[in-house]
């Protein structure tokens, strides 16, 4: 069936019948029009919309109607729009029971103010967005079951992404969101709930911002940033198996919030998260068991990094360069770990271990840095090597068995404290140069 309407706020309806195989094409014109296909008698409805003009309106229902155990599920839904103020939306389901249930949306809308609503219910179901154009653009897709697809493309300022897949917390399988933003003050959001569920944002531009939230196992998120006062945020919640963040920024005045739950999380193995412009800031909070974090800042000056780990077999490693960055960890449990490396002058440290069998190992190359450490608990052991002048550092530990190495060289005025307040405690301080202080407390 085909219809061509021409004139102003016209309306295309077109309600298939109860086949198998339905198909419809709208073509429409100048502006003011709004079209609306229904297709719910069959499992293999096409729909084609295209709209030249401002205004438009487009608006496809598609479903199985329950006879999926007849067959595969093969809707497919394609809208085209070309000018300013276009809406399109879109509603696919199918109840699962064919062989091959999946449902496909295609939505190009090349105009600003568009808007885009996506929702998918079943299996295997994937909905692709295109919004090219330089005002501000709205797409929201909403996906529940298993195996479902959501890919974004947006331009623009001030546009917004939001992309559910569960569907508000419901149950889902092998999600996948892959989005590329290119614009101004855009916010992009996903929110995936469930299993083996894969977030992938891609943002270009000024102060955008990248929230992600998923719940459930093996759940990875993935967002590069390229562009100055960027902000990404991105919260997992875990229960056996753990989820991974990896993150890139390389504009000035970033921003990474990580907060993960649960056991056997990751923000950055082999793949560390990386900030890599000046005044950049990442804060990480991990609260399980078996936490990874390992991360770079390589800009040149101001550069913050905040960790906070609790519970077993944790394991920090981070590394600074550049002038006046400053790094604050914090460890609660067993088995911790941090190793980290500072060059550039006027950095600082503050570590805090509270547990048992940690180990700090720290590196530090510049003048004028300083070195806070604080063990408590069994076990500890400390290794840290400072290259420069006037550099301080500060251990205090407070276990049975302390162990403290430290070494300072190459340098005029540096300072070294260790205080032990225990039995058994082992102290070593080396240092060349000139006009340098020692202190050891057992």
């Amino acid at each position: 069936m085909r219809i061509k309407l021409m004139a102003g706020a016209a309306l295309a309806l077109v309600m298939s019948s109860p086949a198998f195989a339905n198909s419809s094409n709208v073509t429409q014109t100048n502006s003011a029009h709004s079209a609306t296909v229904i297709q719910t008698g069959g499992s293999a409805g096409s729909s084609d919309i295209t709209q030249t003009g401002n205004t438009n309106d487009a608006d496809v229902t598609q479903s199985d109607g329950g006879l999926s155990a007849l067959g595969s599920v093969q809707n497919s839904s394609d809208i085209n729009q070309n000018g300013n103020l276009n809406d399109a939306d879109v509603t696919q389901i199918n109840t699962g029971g064919g062989a091959a249930a999946l449902n496909t949306s295609a939505i190009l809308q090349t105009g600003d103010n568009a808007s885009a609503l996506v929702y998918q219910d079943g299996t295997g179901n994937i909905s692709d967005i295109d919004q090219d154009a330089a005002g501000v653009e709205t797409t929201t897709v909403k996906q529940s079951g298993a195996d479902n697809e959501a890919y974004v493309d947006q331009y623009g300022t001030g546009g917004t992404i939001t992309i559910d897949q569960g569907f508000t917390a419901g149950t889902s399988t092998n999600a996948y969101a892959n989005v590329l933003h290119d614009g101004i003050d855009g916010t992009v959001s996903v929110l995936q709930s469930g299993n083996d569920q894969w977030a992938m944002l891609t943002h270009g531009g000024v102060d955008n911002i990248a929230d992600v939230t998923q719940s459930g196992d093996a759940n990875t998120a993935t967002v590069l940033q390229s562009g100055i006062g960027s902000l990404v945020q991105i919260n997992q919640i875990g229960i056996v198996t753990g989820s991974s963040v990896y993150v890139e920024q390389t504009g000035s005045n970033s921003a990474f919030y990580g907060v993960q739950t649960g056991s056997g999380n990751a923000i950055g193995t082999s793949a560390a998260f990386l900030q890599s412009a000046d005044g950049s800031t990442a804060s990480i909070d991990q609260n399980g068991s078996g936490n990874t974090v390992v991360g770079s800042q390589a800009g040149g000056l101001l550069n913050k990094m905040f960790i906070d780990q609790d519970d077993v077999d944790q394991y920090v490693s981070a590394t600074q360069s550049g002038s006046g960055n400053k790094m604050d960890s914090t460890q609660s449990g067993d088995l911790n770990e941090a190793v980290f490396d500072q060059s550039g002058t006027s950095n600082d440290i503050l570590l805090v271990q509270a547990g048992t069998a940690n180990l700090a190992e720290i590196i530090q190359s510049g003048d004028d840095n300083q070195l806070d450490v604080d063990q408590l608990g069994a076990d500890n052991e400390v290794k840290i090597t400072q290259t420069g002048d006037s550099d301080i550092i500060d251990v205090a530990q407070a276990t049975a068995g302390a162990y403290a190495e430290i070494n300072q060289s190459g340098g005029t005025g540096n300072e070294a404290y260790v205080t032990q307040g225990s039995l058994d405690a082992v102290s070593y301080i080396s240092q060349t140069g000139s006009n340098n202080y020692a202190s050891i407390i057992q």
